[in-house]
């Protein structure tokens, strides 16, 4: 049988110049195809991302529903499955401390990372789990970024702003919240504080009987009456109208039910808080007025501003010269109230040295107790060292220029 020549040649394989073409279209394929694989992968690491972040977003919430002091757990509590070396064969690490339920945030490890994007999540006070991000430069990935946190994904400074503003307000809120409720459980009577919705303070007025919210102190002192009778009511305006000033705290049983009370000065109190505050209140305003006082009829030298020890300026220890205040002796001693002495100081032969005009010092005893200035030759200290042989005190009584040193 004869072979023909044509079908010899074909099953010669292919030609270079075909192999060139094979070659140069995959080459052209892989331009497009290998970038679309690389970012499918690093999508897939966002993806897995995502899904540690919100495992660690659910562990949050379930210790947030067992907690009985939100607050504190929020501020304090840290997912349980928290694993930064997991994270790191995906490209992430934890952003800086932001490492608690309430703010959790992760960031590209490589700070160069053009692809990645960094995101987070914030608990509130109140359960509520707000998710941001921050986008790559890569445009292909925010969809994934607007997957995680939507609107929120690229926040302007002022945004930031605005929900660091709104998560403090919260907590204060809680806070304020958790502290009436504690009060209303002790079984409390009398005025306290509850949050105000409209000045978003702690700052609203509230009443209670033993516990139980009423509308206002007259329906507590009626409360009070209705139960225990009018000696309760008689005692409290005795204790009143004698002006006394008694921090302990003081009730009369069993007519007064064993509510506590505190007298000030013709006010009565429902809480020790409430009589530290009116307290120091009245010895600011006192030590306020002796500083003005002092500093008018322009007294000099040493002085602690008074009557009583207090919130500043009371125990505040200066110096004051002809209506100026000095925080230091130093201060002072540069001011018109300290000038150098008009008449030579004499000498110390025996000594030999030379006199000189020393400044007040913090250690001399040039001040009494007053803040009034005595004759520095009179200090016995120094002349009973002197006598004894203290070269130092004889040199120190000689500088002052005093007579036979």
């Amino acid at each position: 049988m004869k072979i023909s020549k044509n079908i010899i040649n074909n099953s010669e394989g292919f030609t270079i110049i075909e192999l060139v073409i094979v070659i140069a279209g995959l080459a052209a394929l892989s331009v497009f195809s290998i970038p679309n694989v690389l970012n499918s992968l690093r999508l897939n690491k966002i993806e897995e991302a995502k899904a540690i972040m919100n495992g660690y977003a659910s562990d949050c919430l379930g210790k947030y529903r067992s907690s009985t002091n939100p607050v504190d757990f929020i501020e304090n509590a840290t997912p349980d499955e928290l694993d930064n070396a997991k994270l790191t064969t995906l490209g992430y690490v934890i952003d800086g401390t932001k490492n608690k339920c309430s703010h959790m945030a992760i960031k590209p490890q490589n700070e160069n990372e053009e692809n990645l994007f960094a995101f987070d999540f914030r608990m509130s006070s109140e359960g509520l789990i707000l998710k941001t991000a921050t986008p790559s430069n890569n445009p292909r990935f925010l969809n994934s970024c607007k997957g995680w946190a939507g609107n929120n994904c690229g926040l302007s400074d002022a945004q930031k702003a605005e929900f660091e503003r709104l998560a403090a307000i919260a907590k204060a809120k809680s806070e304020c919240i958790s502290k009436y409720s504690k009060w209303l459980s002790d079984g409390n009577s009398g005025e306290d504080v509850s949050w105000d919705v409209s000045n978003e303070t702690c700052t609203k007025k509230v009443f209670a009987f033993e516990g139980v919210p009423v509308n206002s102190l007259e329906a507590v002192e009626q409360a009070l009456k209705a139960k225990y009778g009018q000696a309760c009511l008689d005692w409290r305006v005795s204790k009143k109208n004698s002006n006394v000033i008694d921090s302990s705290a003081q009730t009369l049983n069993p007519e007064c039910g064993g509510v506590n009370y505190w007298f000030h000065s013709g006010n009565e109190f429902t809480s020790q808080v409430g009589w530290n505050e009116y307290d120091n209140q009245l010895k600011k305003q006192a030590c306020i007025q002796d500083r003005s006082d002092a500093l008018s009829q322009g007294k000099q030298g040493k002085y602690t501003y008074g009557p009583t020890p207090g919130p500043d300026p009371c125990g505040k220890v200066v110096w004051l010269c002809n209506g100026e205040e000095f925080g230091t002796i130093s201060g002072y001693n540069t001011s018109s109230c300290n000038p150098p002495s008009s008449n030579p100081p004499s000498s110390n032969p025996a000594s030999g040295n030379p006199p000189s005009n020393n400044p007040v010092s913090e250690e001399s005893p040039a001040q009494d107790d007053q803040g009034g200035f005595v004759d520095k030759c009179d200090d016995p200290g120094l002349q009973v060292l002197c006598m004894l042989g203290d070269s130092n005190s004889c040199q120190t009584l000689a500088s002052y220029g005093c007579e036979g040193y």
